[in-house]
């Protein structure tokens, strides 16, 4: 079947879901792995089935390969559904949580952050799926715990039974979010990179 052309490997569905989600930008070869997360051989190795059935337009410029995607295509709007509706349903995971967790704790703020945060769900649900990283910023110290254990329980009963997921939910205190900022990779970035979806980041003072 020609579908197993199309998708029948991780890096031509990176291919095509960075296209499609950009649909009027033309992309350089760099370009496109770097945004992909493939590398130029393999860009160059799996992309000719897509040039080839036209799903992807392509053009030579002097030296540099250009790339597209064929709006026109009859695969386009499948395809663009298709990958909509995952991005849909990892935000609506990550809603869920949010929603749970103010319910019952102070918090000071739920920060997005890896692939879902940059829009770039792109994993395999079955076997590899991509990572719903939410940090919860507690406004108590006492809290922490508390709310780290009360989400794994939430997020075991409800949501990995339901989407078939694991979330492992990030849950520091305001403090030690603040103290982060100097010298925790991981709260440096959350803090420069990272999405909020529920209050406001906490600045470190002074």
């Amino acid at each position: 079947m020609y579908l197993d052309r199309i998708l029948g490997s991780t890096t031509k569905i990176n291919i095509l879901y960075t296209l499609i989600s950009n649909p009027q930008r033309s992309f350089v070869e760099k370009e496109l792995a770097k945004e992909s997360g493939c590398s130029l051989s393999e860009i160059n190795r799996q992309i000719i089935d897509l040039v080839n059935s036209n799903l992807v337009l392509f053009q030579k410029m002097a030296k540099v390969k250009i790339y597209k995607i064929n709006k026109n295509h009859f695969l386009f709007k499948p395809l663009l559904a298709l990958f909509k509706d995952l991005n849909t349903i990892y935000k609506e995971i990550a809603e869920k949580l949010i929603k749970f967790s103010i319910k019952g704790f102070d918090i000071a703020c739920i920060i997005l952050i890896g692939s879902l945060s940059k829009k770039a769900i792109k994993g395999d649900i079955v076997k590899s799926p991509s990572d719903i990283d939410l940090i919860f910023v507690a406004k108590k110290e006492s809290d922490v715990k508390k709310l780290k254990d009360v989400l794994i329980d939430y997020i075991n009963s409800e949501i990995s039974r339901k989407y078939g997921i694991t979330i492992y939910p990030i849950v520091v205190s305001e403090e030690y979010y603040k103290k982060g900022l100097l010298d925790n990779s991981l709260i440096i970035e959350a803090q420069a990179k990272g999405e909020v979806l529920y209050g406001s980041k906490p600045r470190r003072v002074g």
